[in-house]
């Protein structure tokens, strides 16, 4: 602001300055408050948004945990859940568990689905754990290319042993010994924890000892 001489000049300055940008002013504040307000409000639109899809959860676990004969009750709650809660983990839980239901159906097909749902649209989360799952259903399906794809799709590091372990069983079962052979031993050096007994297996066949 430029100098000036007296401090009545100075308030004329600062009341001409208010004339030509109170409305911006004004405005500026407007939408600040509003954004606060807003922002709050989005809050308690997602917390309540959650707590109804954990209601919702519930009330499809007890339909299952009643018994087998309420699994088409379960069904209908856990794909309504999908729709109306995509994002959240409990959307990605019910996908999980209608996947679950599938395979003992011996439903590969729709096992398959649901879990490329929660890969593609559900809680990220529980996407590695989807992938996994998957390859295991791909490899009963006989897809051997598609489970060695989606093996080595999976980044998250916690999973990698059992990725390599599915793209291992993949390749074996195309006759791929030497690759396959690589692949196990890449999921044992994956591996955080003790060695899976199949992959133990799997290296004992190939005489690879600890």
């Amino acid at each position: 602001m430029a100098q000036y001489e007296t401090e009545e000049q100075q308030v004329e300055a600062i009341k001409q300055f208010w004339k030509e940008n109170r409305a911006a002013i004004i405005l500026g504040a407007v939408i600040g408050f509003g954004g606060i307000f807003g922002w709050d409000q989005f809050k308690e639109y997602k917390q309540e948004k959650a707590e109804q899809a954990s209601q919702q959860y519930a009330e499809a676990m007890q339909t299952i945990e009643a018994g087998s004969d309420n699994q088409s009750q379960f069904i209908e709650k856990a794909e309504v859940l999908k729709t109306e809660h995509s994002a959240t983990s409990y959307a990605s839980l019910a996908a999980l568990k209608l996947a679950e239901i599938k395979v003992s159906e011996d439903n590969l097909d729709a096992a398959a689905e649901q879990l490329r749902w929660v890969v593609d649209q559900g809680n990220k989360t529980f996407a590695p754990l989807a992938q996994i799952r998957l390859g295991r259903v791909l490899l009963a399906q006989q897809k051997y290319d598609e489970a060695i794809k989606l093996a080595d799709s999976v980044s998250n590091e916690a999973y990698k042993s059992s990725a390599l372990f599915i793209k291992g069983e993949a390749l074996l079962a195309k006759d791929d010994r030497e690759a396959a052979k690589t692949a196990y031993i890449a999921a044992r050096a994956a591996s955080e924890s003790a060695t899976n007994p199949l992959l133990q297996l799997r290296l004992s066949e190939f005489g690879i000892e600890e």
